[in-house]
């Protein structure tokens, strides 16, 4: 952040000194661009003191989509540019991208040196897929990774997959263990929220 949008951000907090201020203001005056800033950032002030402290939840979208479109069927058109600026960051974002893209194809297709076959493609840790019993399970959010580990180990246990998006591990239990009774156990642990058996 630059000094003038920090002078902008205090002066529209009403924060900024009295010196600074008149001087932002004569740039405001002589700088329309400035001035329009300048008169975004107060009417995003006043905005966000008038919305409410509690979260609006599904009523408050409701509310303000139906805010929104009485505000289109008033016509009004009071829209604030800010200042172009430069964003420098966007084609190093889309070369990123490419060179991802580029490596992908070159790791999941067919090699030219290896006369047309593909790559082979394996986890990480050089492991299969555990050949015994598996259960899904999700541990409570406060689970730190001593109580994770506590569990796991609870049905002589290892975590083969996750977690997931949603927050779910794979867990391969050995050849010799009831499954039943892992979940059982699993489930008598303050730290488990739910245990499957697929």
């Amino acid at each position: 952040m630059n000094k003038i949008d920090e002078q902008l951000n205090l002066w529209a907090n009403g924060r900024l000194p009295e010196a600074e201020r008149g001087e932002l203001e004569k740039k405001m005056a002589e700088d329309p661009a400035l001035a329009r800033e300048a008169e975004f950032l107060q009417a995003l002030r006043q905005t966000v003191q008038d919305e409410p402290a509690t979260p609006p939840g599904e009523l408050g979208l409701a509310r303000l989509q139906k805010a929104m479109r009485e505000e289109r069927e008033e016509g009004r058109k009071e829209t604030f540019e800010a200042p172009p600026r430069k964003n420098f960051w966007k084609p190093v974002a889309i070369a990123a991208c490419f060179m991802v893209a580029v490596q992908a194809a070159l790791l999941l297709g067919p090699t030219p040196w290896e006369g047309g076959t593909a790559v082979d493609v394996g986890p990480a840790s050089g492991e299969g897929v555990a050949a015994g019993p598996q259960l899904q399970i999700v541990f409570a959010p406060e689970a730190t990774a001593a109580d994770i580990q506590a569990a796991v180990l609870s049905v002589n246990g290892s975590i083969v997959a996750g977690p997931s998006a949603l927050g779910v591990f794979r867990l391969g239990l050995p050849e010799d263990v009831s499954t039943e009774a892992a979940v059982e156990t699993l489930q008598a642990s303050e730290f488990v929220e739910e245990v499957i058996a697929p």
